[in-house]
């Protein structure tokens, strides 16, 4: 069953440098970031693979771009969803810096572990 986007739940943990996505209290997706001097990046995002393609990536790279929005620091997009939702949502263009070739393709433990 797809969770309604109001059952999906976003935070921000500054210890982890995480966004994440919360179904009834279950971390179900992240993105990363990383802070250097007055630059923040987001870095790579992550779905569980039963939850991918129900609005929950859309909502941690939503939510982190309005959060990134209200602070003085520079924003670094090296996530290739984030830099897509970007695109698709025109009124983020002039915050963020998209450098897509600096793009890294990665798995992660999960994704190498569930056979995929």
């Amino acid at each position: 069953m797809e969770p309604s986007p109001a059952a999906v739940e976003v935070r921000k943990d500054e210890t982890t440098r995480l966004y994440e996505a919360l179904i009834n209290g279950e971390v179900v997706g992240s993105l990363a970031y990383e802070t250097t001097g007055g630059r923040v990046s987001l870095t790579h995002s992550y779905v569980d693979q039963d939850r991918r393609h129900q609005g929950i990536a859309s909502a941690i790279a939503r939510y982190a771009l309005e959060d990134l929005s209200q602070s003085q620091a520079k924003v670094g997009v090296y996530c290739g969803f984030v830099a897509d939702y970007v695109q698709a949502h025109p009124e983020w263009n002039g915050t963020v810096d998209i450098n897509r070739s600096a793009f890294i393709a990665t798995r992660t433990v999960r994704d190498t572990t569930s056979g995929h």
